[in-house]
């Protein structure tokens, strides 16, 4: 008994064992799946993350690319160059469809443009600030295209690189072309854009990646090569030209961006490829061979330069009630005469004289070059003033414009004249409309040269009554003849043009009497610098063209010269051979080469032998002599100093209003009261005092010095 319930409590304790064993073992197996479900949620967590590495991997990969890779910078710098080639073509143009056009239909031309402007944005690139730099650089080629349109807007010539050297002229004169208005706009837009500058190179982001500074130089070095190879394909299949004979189309063929920058960088006189001693010495020996042959004739010569003058009678759709220029029309019947081909259009003044003076021809320079204002004044150049001098003539240059406008006054000193009486020497000045000076009193400055040497005179002579910008209104002035147009809006332009021209030929008929009256011998050559801004266009002129105004060589000697139309180079050769005055070297060179491709050839290395070689053709030597010219011909002096009241009153002889008093170094505030009278207000002298009148431009030049007067 005792022992069966030993048994019995015996398989109760392993029945429980076994329980708790059971439950231990579901108690692991429950342990060890919820092990298994945590490791398996790290998993899937684990995957999670490479997956969102690899999204973030991907945005690091697509934002570097789209904001740091320089590939990326290339493409965005193109496609801004092609918005802005469209933009400043735009401008230029002044026509959308006209843009149009010039972009699909000379889609290499506009391409190439593009690719210009695309080389200048990649500098941009070498910056911290890049986005401030392809803005700073945009703006420049915007500015350019905005200053273009407004060029466009007075003139034919468009804006080119030499316009920066004509800056200070231009600022002298921008009260006849722009409104006090519209000056004041124009200074406002500029703070704006400047203060814009300002607010952009502050704001614009710092660029974080590498720049890449030797790669970005690379790609600028190999797209320069790429511009230049493209240039040379370009002008030998005659897409573009680099021999701009009419400024103006060659903006409309081949874009402002070639251009405008061919402007900054052609300037001067190429070197001849074949330039050396022993060439300019056989030129030289084949020129001495040229002699005029015949009876020498010395007369009085005055050239007259006619400020956009030309024959109105001839052009389609204008109509007026008598002749304008009833003395010229007569002198061309009367005398040797014709049509007269200028390297200008609307402008460029100094190049049809420099053609005239030189016999060589403008177009040697760069694109738009005035060689006055980069050339001529520093270099002496042999003209027809150093052909005459050599005969014994005086030599003296007239204009009633300002002496520093193409810097006449130190080219016709390195060009030999003895003196030049600029609008700062003249007296009894009147002005048009527009304010320039009428050319009525040029007749008293031609007679007062001529007289001023008992031997023959040389008077050469620019006139500026004719010059643009002509109203947009009418308004009023001087009417002597009524005028009609086909358009209504260039009426008064047209009436107001054709009225001026009126009294410049009244002029020309004064000048004659006077030089009859005299009883010498003289030489009078008129032509016109070139036709003025009125928009004419080829089929408005069916007897001439844009580039052609008309000559006549007056005389009272029986000059045997024949009617011929002339290029403005060839006026002075026509008249030195009927004078049989010795020629000089370009002039030589237009008689002995007749092919026109060998006379161009030897012109240029005559013309470069002069201004930029070694003249050799001169032996080394200057073709003009050392020159000190005179300002004015009347003698500006001090006769008489006294105060009164509180001004000092200056008395002497030939005073105008540009005439200044200085006590010491020291300019004085200066009233001009007549010929012979000059008031300082406010100022009194006192003993040992030194007194001098000096003539001072607008630009506060000074001109000239009269002697000194003790007080």
């Amino acid at each position: 008994m005792k022992k069966s319930k030993t048994n019995k409590k015996s398989n109760n304790e392993i029945e429980i064992k076994d329980t708790k064993l059971e439950e231990v073992k579901e108690e692991d197996a429950s342990e060890e799946i919820v092990d298994n479900e945590s490791t398996n949620e790290d998993t899937v967590s684990d995957d999670e993350n490479t997956s969102e590495d690899s999204k973030k991997s991907i945005k690091e990969r697509v934002k570097k690319a789209l904001f740091y890779s320089i590939h990326t910078w290339i493409f965005r710098c193109f496609v801004i160059a092609i918005g802005l080639e469209f933009l400043v073509e735009l401008l230029s143009r002044r026509s959308i469809f006209s843009t149009l056009r010039f972009m699909f239909g000379s889609p290499i031309v506009f391409f190439y443009n593009s690719s210009i402007v695309f080389f200048t944005l990649l500098f941009a690139l070498f910056l911290r600030k890049r986005v401030f730099g392809l803005i700073m650089i945009s703006v420049l080629w915007i500015a350019c295209g905005v200053v273009n349109f407004i060029v466009l807007g007075f003139r034919v010539t468009p804006f080119a690189a030499i316009d920066f050297l004509m800056l200070v002229d231009v600022m002298s004169m921008i009260d006849i072309y722009l409104s006090k208005f519209e000056q004041i706009l124009i200074l406002l837009l500029i703070i704006v854009a400047l203060v814009g500058l300002v607010f952009l190179f502050k704001k614009t982001p710092k660029f974080e990646g590498s720049r890449h500074v030797k790669r970005t130089m690379v790609i600028c070095v190999l797209v320069w090569i790429g511009i230049s190879i493209f240039t040379k394909l370009n002008v030998k299949h005659n897409i573009i030209s680099d021999d701009f004979a009419n400024l103006g189309m060659a903006y409309k063929d081949y874009g402002f961006a070639y251009c405008f920058t061919n402007s900054i960088i052609d300037n001067g006189i190429d070197k001849p490829e074949n330039y050396s001693e022993e060439a300019m010495l056989e030129i030289k020996a084949e020129l001495d061979q040229v002699t005029n042959e015949g009876t020498k004739k010395t007369p009085n010569i005055i050239f007259i330069q006619l400020e956009s003058f030309f024959d109105p009678k001839d052009v389609e759709g204008l109509t007026l009630s008598e002749d304008p220029v009833p003395t010229f029309t007569r002198l061309k019947e009367e005398y040797p005469s014709g049509y007269f081909t200028v390297p200008a259009l609307g402008a460029g003044t100094a190049n049809t004289e420099f053609e005239v003076l030189t016999g060589m021809k403008s177009g040697f320079f760069g694109a738009g070059e005035y060689p006055y204002k980069t050339t001529v004044n520093e270099v002496p150049a042999e003209t027809l003033c150093s052909i005459l001098k050599r005969e014994g003539y005086g030599a003296y240059a007239i204009h009633n414009n300002k002496s520093s406008f193409y810097d006449r006054k130190n080219v016709y000193n390195q060009m030999g004249f003895d003196a030049f009486i600029s609008l700062e020497y003249m007296y009894g000045i009147e002005r048009t409309y527009n304010n320039w000076a009428k050319d009525a009193t040029l007749v008293d400055d031609i007679m007062k040269c001529l007289n001023d040497t008992e031997g023959q005179d040389f008077v050469y002579t620019i006139s500026v009554q004719g010059h643009g910008r002509y109203p947009e209104e009418m308004d009023e002035w001087e009417d002597y003849i009524q005028v009609e147009y086909v358009d209504e809006e260039k009426l008064p332009a047209f009436d107001y043009y054709v009225n001026q021209i009126y009294e410049m030929d009244l002029m020309i008929e004064n000048l004659i009497e006077e030089l009859d009256a005299t009883g010498e011998e003289y030489v009078l050559v008129l032509y016109g610098d070139h036709l003025p801004t009125l928009d004419l266009t080829e089929e408005q002129l069916p007897n001439s063209t844009l580039f052609q105004t008309e000559y006549v060589i007056v005389n009272n000697i029986g000059l045997e010269s024949e009617d011929e139309d002339i290029v403005a180079y060839e006026i002075t050769r026509k008249l030195i051979d009927a004078l049989n005055i010795p020629y000089s070297y370009a002039l030589k060179a237009q008689i002995a080469y007749e092919d026109e491709d060998e006379l161009d050839s030897k012109l240029h290395m005559i013309a470069y032998d002069m201004l930029f070689g070694e003249r050799y053709i001169y032996g080394g030597e200057s073709p003009v002599p050392e020159n000190d010219m005179e300002m004015g011909v009347d003698v500006i002096s001090i006769s008489g100093v006294k105060n009164e009241s509180d001004h000092i009153v200056v008395t002497g002889e030939n005073f105008n209003e540009f005439s200044v008093v200085y006590r010491d170094d020291k300019d004085l505030e200066t009233v001009y009261v007549d010929r012979n009278t000059l008031l300082v207000e406010g100022e009194l002298a006192e003993g040992g005092d030194e007194f001098t009148v000096k003539q001072v431009d607008k630009s506060h030049h000074i001109l000239s010095t009269s002697e000194v007067y003790s007080y």
